[in-house]
């Protein structure tokens, strides 16, 4: 599978609100399209389909969050969201990088290079 990875292109809420919701995650359409915009963004393709994206904000010198590495489960375990992951980590190489995952997808990002930290903190909603 050729799969087109394209870095802040265009932006389309319906497909990415399908994205989430092929995972499970339940996202507003209306503020989605801003996010992302405020963010770097990684979409991946197959043909014209949305198989996944991410994101990841920064202030380029000290720090990068890493956010939103959904790809549908369909296409999963084809190395899609660590070609992601590691194209974010490469972009912004040389900060500190900060993420949370979702149950289950522990193993994903120690695979990519992330050690748990005790020091972070976060205010859930």
């Amino acid at each position: 599978m050729n799969v087109k990875y394209v870095i802040n292109g265009e932006l389309n809420a319906e497909e990415i609100i399908e994205v989430f919701k092929s995972v499970g995650w339940n996202k507003n359409k209306d503020i989605i399209v801003p996010a992302f915009k405020n963010s770097y963004y990684i979409m991946a393709y197959y043909e014209d389909e949305l198989l996944g994206f991410s994101r990841a904000i920064s202030d380029n010198y000290y720090y990068t969050g890493i956010y939103d590495v959904v790809v549908k489960p369909e296409y999963q375990g084809r190395g899609i969201a660590k070609r992601m992951v590691e194209s974010l980590v490469e972009e912004f190489k040389g900060t500190y990088f900060f993420l949370t995952y979702t149950e289950g997808k522990r193993a994903f990002y120690e695979k990519c290079g992330f050690e748990d930290n005790s020091n972070a903190m976060w205010i859930p909603l």
